[in-house]
């Protein structure tokens, strides 16, 4: 028996998968937490932690009221280098508690 066409790849296969699971955007949310360190720095996430990301908005858990106010000015820069590494505009808003 002759195969008319050459076998999916396992990684196409995947991510089809994924995305009639709705995979996809829970695998996102996961870069998302996983690149905090990266983005902010290791310095930042040191006095930081990650709580969830729901509907594009980030929750970050900061150590207390000065740590927050020093993220607040680095938010737009902070969002601006996720969506840039992710290709697309996933995260919309971050928010410091």
């Amino acid at each position: 028996m002759a195969y008319t066409r050459p076998p999916d790849k396992l990684n196409s296969i995947m991510d089809a998968l994924y995305k009639e699971l709705h995979f996809d955007r829970v695998s996102e949310e996961y870069l998302i937490i996983k690149m905090w360190k990266e983005v902010a720095g290791a310095y930042i996430a040191k006095a930081s932690q990650v709580e969830k990301v729901y509907q594009g908005v980030l929750y970050v858990k900061v150590k207390n009221a000065a740590w927050r106010n020093e993220l607040m000015f680095k938010k737009e820069n902070i969002i601006e280098k996720m969506n840039q590494q992710l290709g697309k505009d996933a995260v919309k808003d971050i928010i410091f508690k």
